[in-house]
């Protein structure tokens, strides 16, 4: 059978390896209007695309558990959702 070629397939090992997110991430808040880096983190689910990983943004809303943040997209204003296990304060 073909092996996968999913976005995760050849790191699946080492993410066990890794350990669990650290409570302080799960319960790291950010005000609105602070600025924020996406960066996935694979260990925990719900991420967003990774084409927007490494991009940084204005924190706009908190939406349950998740934070909206403004990324620019090829010249247009985009709002992702995101959970704050996936971001860190720029």
């Amino acid at each position: 059978m073909k092996r996968s070629s999913g976005s995760y397939s050849k790191h699946s090992r080492r993410l066990s390896a890794r350990g669990k997110v650290s409570a302080a991430k799960l319960l790291r808040e950010f005000p609105a209007g602070t600025m924020a880096r996406i960066r996935v983190n694979p260990q925990y689910r719900g991420a967003p695309n990774l084409r927007f990983n490494n991009r940084t943004g204005r924190i706009m809303e908190k939406r349950g558990n998740a934070f909206g943040i403004a990324v620019s997209d090829g010249g247009k204003q985009k709002t992702i959702f995101v959970k704050n296990v996936h971001l860190e304060p720029a």
